[in-house]
């Protein structure tokens, strides 16, 4: 049974346990970024469900002898002895390393961890996104047991523990380190990999497991049938309007104009109104677009944010030959980070990585000058192509997408080509909503900055702080030149 509730340690206990893919859920269980002992707390009760399952090949149990009620008071000894490192590149979460002391020589238990406290509340479904990814590690499990691990989707070490009540623990995958979009993302080899690894991610897990929001009222089959891109971008848009109804925009005529500025809507008036029909309009014609010009895109589970800090590498590659490809392979290169993905279309997910090469989610200026040319996106699809080829092989699969012909070869690089042009300007739209309803947040909670972001917005002052209105804004510019390059060739 996926999903059932249980009492730790079958006894009476005011800490509520659950399972949920077969891993433990204590949504109980808080943390505090600001307290590191409850940051250790959630690290050493999940760690402890995990070796306690490992031991009776069960879902394990926790001795609630050190577990409070409230869950934020942590074992004082254990608290003693661990240590917690800030993870820093994330845009949405906070991220700890947790190094616990391990009480026995057993191997399954683990003395690193990864501690996950969400963020962006309301913009990303946590039950559906946490389900997605404990079938990702279940699967590529399930593929090791079988022994066609070729098809595992994630890397072999990356698993989820478990979750607590606003974050969730995840396998610390040791001696690895953070791609960079302009030392990495340049190598050959690397994005050779990443093409690899996502067709294992497209066509090796079944959309059959993936948890979609349709499923929860059982209209499963339309929600297969359809991609989320549209349906996330006009929900953003709708949290978008909510949020500049609100006084604090309709008090401060120079903060609505600040974001009429950010999101190019000045035309449609410098209102709320003005701001929400220019950005629904813009979704409508890209919608229209994308489905009058590749009405047959194929859809599958898309991991829809893969970007430098989202790729781990082993540190090990930094010591070799940066030129050879064999040091890139599905052991020394790690995506993660899967909070964002859903049913999409699968070109959608190649234009977004082809975007990242800008970087940008520094400070928030993407360098369109890095853009990888048409070449290396050609050499791109084609490694992508031939290893989606031999995954549907292998599954017993044609679905009319393989093929022996040269010419067929290229015609069918040559429209996914097409595609991922298109659906940058589909990333840029996306990414550029996402940063404009990330800093209206910002002023709903009392953190915006309003002089600082008016000076950011004007150029490119304050480099080393990142800026949300500033990198929608930038992305957002970057749609229309597309669109305008994009009219102009028609």
């Amino acid at each position: 049974e996926a999903n059932r509730d249980i009492d730790a340690n079958n006894s009476t206990s005011s800490l509520f346990v659950r399972t949920v893919e077969n891993r433990p859920y204590f949504p109980l269980l808080k943390v505090d970024p600001s307290d590191e002992a409850t940051i250790i707390e959630v690290a050493r009760v999940l760690v402890s469900c995990k070796n306690n399952a490992s031991a009776d090949n069960g879902i394990g149990s926790v001795n609630n002898d050190n577990v409070k009620s409230n869950g934020h008071e942590a074992d004082s000894n254990n608290t003693g002895q661990a240590k917690v490192t800030v993870i820093t590149g994330g845009l949405t979460n906070a991220l700890f390393k947790v190094d616990l002391p391990t009480t026995n020589n057993n191997t399954d238990n683990f003395s690193s961890v990864l501690v996950r406290i969400f963020g962006a509340e309301g913009m990303i479904d946590r039950d559906e996104e946490t389900t997605n990814f404990a079938r990702l590690c279940n699967n590529n499990h399930q593929n090791n047991e079988g022994g066609t691990a070729s098809t595992s989707v994630v890397h072999a070490q990356l698993d989820l523990l478990g979750r607590f009540g606003n974050g969730r623990v995840e396998t610390w995958i040791p001696n690895m380190r953070q791609a960079h979009h302009v030392h990495d993302f340049g190598r050959e080899g690397l994005a050779l990999e990443v093409a690899r690894q996502l067709a294992r991610l497209h066509y090796g897990f079944d959309v059959d497991d993936v948890a979609m929001p349709a499923a929860k009222n059982g209209n499963c089959e339309i929600a297969r049938l359809q991609p989320t891109l549209w349906n996330v971008i006009e929900l953003w848009i709708q949290e978008l309007s909510q949020s500049l109804s609100q006084d604090d925009f309709r008090e401060d005529a120079s903060l609505m104009e600040l974001f009429s500025r950010a999101t190019s809507s000045e035309s449609h008036g410098i209102t709320a109104t003005g701001i929400i029909s220019s950005l629904s309009a813009e979704l409508a014609w890209l919608k229209a677009r994308v489905e009058t010009r590749f009405p047959s895109a194929p859809i599958v589970f898309s991991h829809n944010d893969v970007n430098a800090a989202n790729i781990l590498l082993n540190a090990s590659i930094d010591d070799e030959n940066k030129n050879e490809s064999k040091s890139y392979d599905k052991q020394s290169v790690c995506i993660i980070d899967y909070e964002y993905g859903s049913i999409n279309y699968a070109m959608y997910d190649v234009a977004n990585f082809v975007c990242e090469h800008c970087g940008g989610n520094d400070y928030g200026i993407p360098n369109y000058d890095l853009l990888p040319s048409s070449e290396r996106l050609v050499t791109f699809l084609e490694e992508y192509t031939r290893e989606r080829d031999e995954i549907l092989l292998m599954k017993g699969k044609d679905a009319g997408e393989t093929t022996t012909t040269i010419a067929s070869k290229e015609a069918q690089v040559s429209d996914l080509h097409s595609q991922v042009e298109l659906f940058q300007m589909a990333s840029n739209l996306y990414w550029g909503i996402w940063g404009v309803l990330q800093a209206a947040g910002e002023v709903s909670d009392g953190t915006f900055q309003m002089e600082n972001a008016k000076t950011r917005l004007e150029g490119d002052s304050d480099l080393g702080v990142w800026d949300n209105l500033r990198y929608g804004k930038n992305r957002l510019e970057r749609y229309h030149i597309c669109k305008e390059r994009l009219l102009r060739n028609d």
